[in-house]
């Protein structure tokens, strides 16, 4: 476990350093905020398309080849990202980096081989944490790197940070982590004949599974929501209050270490007392919270303290609900179905800049977060009629009805 956090954690610092800057690259290019939030939507649309593809690898292949692949992938879109002086170029970066993001997925399904249903919800809140470490240090590294003067800030050296972390990751991967997924265990692509072993619809599948279908439905809307903020944070607080590279490198510090504390601390305490459940509706309306606080801010402490708020939100969700989508899964399908789960969070980040971007540039620059606490309400609902016996049955047919 120590290994895959360290994997995990160096990963996602890399993708990190570029997060709060991205922006500001495709803004230095001279697109518009509707184009900005397209360009930003880009990363997740290639990892819509991929992410089942690599789930289904891992079930395959094992674990510890996809992420090594994967990481490898990531370095490249880096290095593209920072060689970029043309829209089509950076947009492309993004497309291929998304197409190369299996690594999330392969690290939760290598979490779901080694835990069991009572140990799952603490472990998926180590990884998260290695998640929200990575997003705490990465952006702070970025915006130091870029400096402090948006007029005259260095973009390329950001780009390079993040292509070392990421091989250093994948030689991680490559040299330290052993693989979780028994041969045994592993689901061939193709049966004895060379037919596909995998035919029947994915939307035809997921109504046989009701509980899981729940779940990826709040996993879409949930990104929508939370995708609206990531691809406009950077811009309104850049805009209404002046904050420059570095100060945003520090507000996205302080929602990783909160992150972090609740996942790697709190998610342990908490979810054997209340279950994921209880946790995942907790997080979605402090979620909300977060959301309203952003849209009446009126000055730079008043944003800090919404996306405090928000933090802790975001800081239950990811493994609370990667928890529960990970019960329906059978042993070896665990990558297949966490590899729809990130399909669908992908998806979300995929609409929701889309979203953003009009609603900031033509409507108010609160709009994108009026809109996002108001997509929660039909999250909440969905997580209250969620059984979790149900969620586990699932695992152990398919088809079961709750």
């Amino acid at each position: 476990m120590f290994v895959l956090f360290l994997i995990v954690f160096i990963g996602l610092a890399g993708f990190g350093i570029t997060l709060p800057l991205f922006p500001f690259y495709a803004d230095r290019l001279g697109a518009s905020p509707e184009i900005i939030t397209l360009t930003v939507s880009a990363y997740s649309l290639g990892q819509f398309v991929a992410a089942p593809v690599w789930g289904r690898l891992s079930d395959s292949w094992g674990r510890k080849w996809v992420l090594v692949l994967t990481m490898l992938g990531s370095a490249v879109s880096y290095l593209m990202l920072g060689y970029a002086d043309e829209l089509w170029i950076l947009l492309a970066s993004r497309v291929f980096g998304g197409l190369m993001a299996g690594n999330i997925a392969a690290a939760f399904a290598y979490v779901t081989d080694i835990s069991d249903e009572k140990s799952r919800g603490g472990a998926m809140g180590i990884i998260s944490a290695a998640l929200g470490l990575g997003f705490m240090l990465g952006p702070a590294i970025g915006g130091f790197l870029a400096g402090s003067d948006m007029e005259t800030a260095n973009f390329m050296a950001p780009a390079v940070a993040a292509a070392v972390a990421s091989i250093i990751a994948m030689l991680g991967a490559m040299f330290l982590l052993p693989e979780s997924l028994p041969e045994e265990n592993r689901k061939p692509l193709f049966g004895s004949t060379g037919e596909v072993t995998e035919s029947t619809p994915l939307f035809a599948r997921l109504r046989s599974r009701p509980v899981l279908l729940k779940l990826i439905i709040v996993a879409f809307l949930f990104y929508v929501s939370m995708a609206m903020m990531e691809g406009i944070y950077p811009l309104w607080v850049y805009q209404l209050f002046a904050v420059g590279p570095v100060e945003i490198g520090y507000m996205f510090l302080m929602m990783g270490t909160i992150s972090v504390f609740v996942q790697g601390f709190l998610m342990r305490k908490l979810t054997p007392v209340f279950g994921e459940k209880t946790l995942v509706i907790f997080a979605s309306s402090a979620f909300m919270l977060g959301m309203i606080g952003f849209a009446a801010s009126t000055s730079t402490w008043h944003a800090y303290l919404a996306l405090a708020v928000f933090s802790v939100g975001t800081g239950f969700m990811n493994p609370c609900l990667s928890s529960l989508v990970s019960m329906t899964a059978a042993t070896d399908e665990r990558g297949t179905v966490m590899g729809w789960f990130q399909s669908a969070s992908a998806l979300g980040r995929v609409v929701g800049p889309a979203m953003a971007g009009p609603l900031y540039a033509q409507v108010a620059f609160g709009a994108p977060y009026v809109v996002g606490a108001i997509i929660i309400v039909p999250v909440i609902l969905l997580l209250v009629t969620v059984p979790i016996k149900g969620a586990s049955a699932e695992s152990h047919g398919g088809a079961h009805q709750p």
